[in-house]
């Protein structure tokens, strides 16, 4: 098609936005369906402007990589404790590959990596291997646990409550309303926090862990917890309150009344200072 042709700016925009989201064409969206019936057979050059230095192909490339690059640097502040752990080169490869496979559909940046612990499960190195690596496993929770505190951070919740102090009678006692529990087969809050504080740990062996992440005032806190007390705030988030989960808690784990009494008044004022509980 040698003549230039005018396009509707909405059906342009579409056929731009699409080329960008998906330059390695890895979708089922064809870009060139986008465009009015009359341009089904048109070539890229029909419709981009060449230049006496570069073709149409490679003015639509430089836009391509220049977002494949701001996708990939938010895949970084994203999982940026993950990029320490498989070093840059290696984080930029999965990256890559998890963008193509994954592209953008979404305006809010901060989906970008939704699926992107799903994706090195499916893509693990040792896939049909007889003895699977723990370090995978490891990177794949600590992807998880990044972008679970990314939608923390973000969380639309009622902000203006009143926080427990130890003279509050027990009944009134609820959870803050943004407080997440986590397990995994890692110590992935201490290698997380670690990194954060800049230091350089490195990678752990698998040792079951248990946490806590609370965010008040938009600032997030996390703690370790022991088994127990995982079990039992756990009890507290399907809406039991204190004395229903003690009852809970109690006949669940065998525990004997006179064993628990003298523990619980320690976890309830950590907890209190802590700022989990509000009335």
């Amino acid at each position: 098609m040698d003549e230039k042709v005018t396009i509707p700016l909405n059906q342009f925009q579409e056929w731009m936005q699409q080329l960008l989201l998906d330059p390695f064409q890895k979708t089922a969206i064809n870009s060139q369906h986008l465009l009015p019936e009359y341009l089904k057979n048109a070539s890229l050059e029909d419709v981009v402007h060449h230049s006496h230095k570069l073709s149409a192909q490679a003015h639509m490339a430089i836009y391509q990589r220049s977002y494949i690059a701001r996708l990939r640097h938010c895949m970084a502040q994203q999982f940026s404790a993950l990029e320490y752990a498989l070093g840059e080169d290696i984080f930029c490869a999965l990256a890559d590959g998890y963008l193509a496979a994954t592209p953008s559909q979404h305006y809010n940046l901060a989906l970008l990596g939704e699926h992107f612990a799903a994706y090195l499960q499916t893509n693990r190195p040792d896939d049909g291997a007889a003895e699977k690596e723990d370090w995978i496993d490891f990177m794949i929770e600590l992807a998880q646990f990044e972008y679970a505190l990314g939608l923390i951070f973000e969380e639309k919740a009622v902000e203006n409550y009143q926080l427990a102090e130890s003279n509050d009678p027990e009944i009134k006692l609820k959870l803050v309303p943004i407080c997440y529990l986590f397990h995994f087969q890692f110590p992935i809050r201490w290698f997380y926090t670690e990194f954060k504080n800049g230091n350089t740990p490195n990678l752990p062996f698998e040792n079951e862990s248990y946490c806590l992440v609370l965010r008040h005032n938009y600032k997030l806190a996390m703690y370790d917890l022991h088994k127990e007390q995982f079990a039992f705030l756990n009890l507290l988030k399907t809406g039991k309150n204190v004395h229903e989960g003690k009852a809970d808690f109690l006949q669940t784990h065998l525990i004997d009344v006179t064993a628990f009494e003298p523990v619980w008044p320690i976890w309830k004022e950590r907890w209190i200072d802590a700022k989990v509980f509000r009335v």
